[in-house]
């Protein structure tokens, strides 16, 4: 794998806090006023004010301790302890004073904020990398404010502290000059490919700023990361045959790794390592613990636990006899001691796991001894890839079918890989408002189809009757009137017809708006609780997708891809 020879950047924007409005709650009936942190919280909760945040009693619970540490006190405010009042009025005066700013006003502003953006920009956003100019990721540090979350994130609604330079470590090249500023160190990691990072003072892990996604470097190893997905395809059959082999091994260590990569192969699991304690309880394959596998006597088993972002992962497979027969030893040697039992509770990395000893490395290593290069995030960007790619196959689209027809069939085939891997999300909270406006325009397309059928079969009609009118006048007449009589019903036909050809094209821009909003209408209900973007940008080889759209003349990249993944996946189109 290459590795950087030259890194040179200027560090990354940190922002700066807010500027203090001197603040006053009444908290506890007194009046406290807030210093700049106090403050920065306080206008943060207010800015939820009304979304259903606010009735999650988790997500008020963890602010409120925080915002109470915050404040030096003791014990946890409860809700009807603090007057929020004075900083939800500040944040509606803001948003009222920005809604009476003119057009003109308005349009200057963001010409500012665009000029300043440019300007940061143009200093924090791109690196020398190997002598070429390339764009940073994400130059700009995330500032405080309170976490969200994903799905029951039990970290929801505290308060997540943004970095300052002292805790940015900067990654550089030996020629590159220190930026200014305070930061924590700089080292020279040539064969990473981060600018900068720290450690997220909430959950503990690190946090990357990227060389931008258009960095050839970078694009070279995404393709290699595919390519491994594609080499594991001819090699799979080997690759299982192996796994079948190892669940059988009188080695018990052997037994357990092989028992892990079945369930990463079978049910496209990440592979999970442990938690520290105050992080979510999210598992994986490795991290699974008996209580997150029940095993029926039919011989399935069901898959209950929260995986990467609090997302429930809930699945029923039925299993081969050697597989079934382990987890029915691992769970048995996992069984908890009474002692432990008795415990009201003890840290989830105490828990007794089904794995025990068996990090993500162990698995890794255990797969690249069968198939090398190969890990367990190849199995699921290899299953993601070829569920695209065999969706897209039943699809049936031919090169004549409409627009409409080929965006919907690539985003069926995202769905599916979404669905695959767990992409899971909530549903907008405005879903069933959106749903009604597509019924509504759905019916108003509906109408509009059929008043365009409608006028094409009066004109229709008409030219019938027309033509029948000329037959007849022209069976009377004789002579010079015959011709006189032929000349003007062909002037009256040809004004029909030209008539009917507009009904026509009009009829038919009436089907196509149809047929896309009926196509939008059903994308978006089937995606309305699963996260394609991950997917996309992550576990599905672009090259599938642009094969695919070259046979059905379709440009996949430009039509489908968001633009910021156009740029990412620009060299598909160089090896589609």
């Amino acid at each position: 794998m290459a590795n950087l020879t030259q890194l040179i950047h200027n560090g990354v924007l940190v922002p700066e806090p807010p500027v203090p409005r001197g603040l006053v709650l009444t908290i506890r009936g007194r009046p406290v006023a807030l210093s700049p942190r106090q403050e920065e919280m306080a206008l943060a909760w207010a800015r939820k004010y009304g979304t259903p945040y606010l009735q999650d009693p988790v997500f008020v619970r963890n602010f409120l301790t925080d915002f109470s540490r915050a404040l030096g006190l003791e014990e946890v405010l409860s809700p009807d302890e603090v007057d929020f009042g004075p900083a939800i009025r500040l944040i509606e005066e803001e948003k009222a004073a920005r809604e009476r700013l003119s057009r003109e006003e308005r349009r200057a502003l963001a010409a500012e904020r665009r000029a300043r953006r440019e300007a940061l920009r143009e200093r924090y956003g791109y690196a020398i990398v190997n002598g070429e100019r390339v764009e940073v990721a994400n130059f700009t540090v995330e500032p405080s404010g309170i976490f969200m979350g994903r799905g029951e994130h039990p970290l929801r609604g505290r308060w997540k502290e943004g970095p300052r330079q002292e805790d940015i470590t900067l990654n550089l090249s030996p020629d590159a000059p220190r930026p200014e500023g305070n930061w924590a160190a700089i080292v020279w990691q040539p064969e990473a490919l981060w600018v900068a990072c720290w450690r997220d003072r909430l959950s503990g892990e690190l946090k990357y700023v990227w060389l931008g996604d258009t960095a050839s470097i970078k694009q070279e190893r995404e393709v290699r990361k595919f390519d491994q997905a594609h080499a594991l395809d001819a090699e799979l059959e080997r690759v299982r045959a192996r796994i079948q082999e190892d669940l059988s091994s009188p080695d018990p260590r052997k037994r357990m790794l092989a028992t892990a990569c079945y369930l990463i192969d079978a049910l496209c699991l990440r592979v999970g390592d442990e938690k520290d304690p105050d992080e979510a309880d999210t598992v994986g394959a490795t991290t699974l613990r008996p209580e997150h596998v029940h095993l029926r006597p039919d011989g399935t088993a069901e898959f209950r636990f929260l995986g990467k972002d609090s997302v429930l992962w809930h699945k029923r497979l039925s299993l081969p006899e050697a597989v079934f027969r382990n987890l029915v030893e691992l769970r048995e040697k996992a069984r908890p001691s009474r002692a432990q039992r008795k415990e009201k509770s003890h840290p989830t990395r105490d828990k007794p796991q089904l794995f025990p000893d068996i990090s993500s490395n162990d698995v890794n290593a255990y797969l690249s001894d069968i198939l090398p290069g190969l890990t367990a995030k190849v199995f699921r960007t290899h299953h993601a890839t070829l569920a695209v790619r065999e969706s897209l196959g039943r699809s049936g689209v031919q090169p004549d079918d409409p627009e409409y027809r080929k965006w919907e069939a690539a985003s069926l085939a995202n769905l599916e890989a979404a669905v695959l891997c767990n992409h899971y999300k909530q549903a907008p909270r405005n879903w069933e408002a959106s749903r009604r406006r597509f019924q509504e325009r759905l019916e108003r397309a509906e109408a509009q189809v059929e008043r365009h059928r409608a006028a094409l079969r009066a004109l229709e009609e008409k030219a019938r009757a027309l033509r029948q009118e000329s037959r007849e006048a022209l069976q009377a007449a004789s002579g010079e009137r015959r011709e006189r009589v032929r000349a003007r019903y062909k002037k009256r036909l040809d004004q029909v017809t030209r008539q009917i050809q507009v009904a026509r094209e009009r009829l038919q821009r009436a089907l196509l708006a149809r047929g896309r909003l009926r196509a939008q209408a059903l994308i978006a209900e089937k995606k309305r609780t699963w996260n394609l973007t991950t997917s996309l940008k992550s576990y599905i080889d672009p090259r599938v997708y642009v094969r695919w759209g070259e046979q059905v003349g379709y440009d996949v990249l430009a039509d489908y891809y968001p633009k910021v993944l156009q740029r990412r996946f620009s060299w598909a189109k160089r090896q589609g």
